[in-house]
């Protein structure tokens, strides 16, 4: 018998919430970064505003990006970066009400960033977390035994 769970049931169990999250995170950015340059910078000529959301928007995608891969390699800490990010969004969005956006546009800037909080902080994320722990520390565990003569 074997102790560790197949790749399927790991994945079948585990990946629906971890790719909910990236995706939450994603379109956290997505919404949240020119709403705020559109907000917080109105006489910004377009040109300017679009390249800047641009850039922004994929610094920050390449911060989630990197933070996920971390977490898959089992260094749970790594999810605080992501919680950071995602409780910056809603607490950057927030003031935006008092320049009129579209409801529309507010209101996903708002609910992706607290859904990706919501899902960061499941409880199947965090068991998905600490199995991955677990295989990191079998996989330097292996490392270990076998650089040894």
């Amino acid at each position: 018998m074997n102790e560790l769970p197949g790749i399927r049931s790991f994945l079948t169990q585990y990946f629906p919430v971890f790719m909910g999250a990236i995706f939450a995170a994603v379109f956290s950015l997505v919404f949240a970064v020119p709403l705020i340059f559109d907000s917080y910078f109105p006489r910004l000529p377009m040109d300017d505003n679009l390249k800047y959301s641009f850039l922004g928007g994929l610094a920050l995608t390449w911060g989630i990006v990197h933070c996920n891969f971390m977490i898959a390699r089992g260094r749970p800490q790594w999810v605080w970066p992501l919680v950071s990010l995602l409780a910056l969004c809603v607490l950057a969005i927030l003031p935006t009400i008092g320049f009129d956006p579209h409801p529309l546009s507010y209101g996903l800037s708002l609910f992706f960033p607290l859904l990706g909080l919501l899902l960061l902080n499941s409880k199947r994320h965090r068991e998905m977390r600490q199995k991955l722990l677990e295989i990191r520390h079998l996989r330097e565990a292996i490392i270990a035994r076998h650089k040894t003569p």
